[in-house]
């Protein structure tokens, strides 16, 4: 079947690739801005030379951030949280949303609960309720202050039954006939099925637990427990308050300068992320539209 492109279409659909790209070079150029500065000299960076591309090359930067025993304990932080984060908010999302993807007949009470998770979506009992609960329960300055609290996302879970609920009814009752049980349906049958979907949600998982700054602020107070996010917001925040300190990496590395060490990083505390979205992303568009909310 041949598709014919009315005059509107066919001028629309090239400004829209252009407009796309556009778009994407402004999201990129802070990125490629910030890694040119973190491989660039100290006299270059002074001078304001450095756009795009790195000017009197050098690695004293990456020098300092190795010398920086507190940044990698904060990435090592940040990767225990996302890790646990994102196999407990998997297995929560995962138990919530099968049983209301069933039909009512199997699972009665679904209406309910169906809008009661609804309701968390508008009303939340705010921030000092939350920190008062988190401190009554003993969790205040550990690594659980950052995981529980946000342990499943009511967003995560309409995904997940709105793509659970795409599958036909006759493939659960099969297993059924054989005598498998809900939690074998649901191991066996049913996530086997959902892997764009459970791809979708991970990577959500994946990047708020990783990007998560203001909970490490709030919760946390031992240095040794702060997470990359909250440590990087005080270096290049908090620390911009106090004055340049571009003298003291001098007395260090004579080619460092505080831009340079902040932007390599930056650019470190990135890398994760860049490296997971490429094997989620073809799985992204699938499962996020099948998983949409649905009359």
């Amino acid at each position: 079947m041949i598709e014919r492109k009315s005059a509107a279409r066919r001028v629309f659909i090239p400004l829209n690739y252009v407009f796309c790209i556009l778009v994407g070079l402004l999201c990129l150029a802070p990125l490629v801005h910030i890694l040119a500065v973190s491989f660039s000299g100290l006299d270059a960076v002074y001078s304001n030379h450095v756009v795009f591309w790195p000017v009197d090359f050098c690695l004293d930067n990456y020098n300092i951030v190795v010398q920086d025993g507190q940044f990698f304990q904060s990435y090592l932080i940040s990767f225990v949280r996302t890790a646990l984060g994102l196999g407990i908010g998997l297995i929560l999302t995962m138990l919530a949303a099968y049983p209301m993807s069933l039909s009512k007949r199997v699972f009665p009470a679904r209406t309910f609960f169906v809008a009661f998770f609804m309701g968390t979506m508008l009303f939340n009992g705010g921030m000092i309720p939350k920190y008062l609960v988190v401190k009554q329960t003993g969790i205040l300055d550990t690594i659980w202050a950052m995981i529980l609290p946000c342990a499943v996302s009511t967003y995560h879970i309409i995904l997940m039954m709105n793509f659970m609920k795409e599958i036909p009814d006759s493939i659960s009752e099969s297993a059924f006939l054989d005598g498998a049980g809900h939690f074998t349906t649901l191991t066996r049958i049913i996530l086997p099925l959902c892997k764009p979907s459970i791809a979708t949600v991970s990577l959500f998982i994946i990047m708020a637990h990783w990007n998560a700054w203001f909970d490490g602020m709030i919760y946390i107070t031992n240095m040794a427990l702060k997470p990359l996010q909250t440590y990087l917001r005080s270096i290049v925040i908090v620390d911009a308050s106090v004055g340049d300190s571009n003298v003291y990496l001098e007395d260090i590395i004579a080619n460092a300068t505080k831009d340079g060490a902040n932007g390599a990083k930056i650019f470190l505390a990135m890398a994760p992320i860049l490296c997971v979205y490429p094997f989620l992303q073809k799985y992204f568009a699938k499962g996020l539209v099948r998983g949409s909310v649905k009359e």
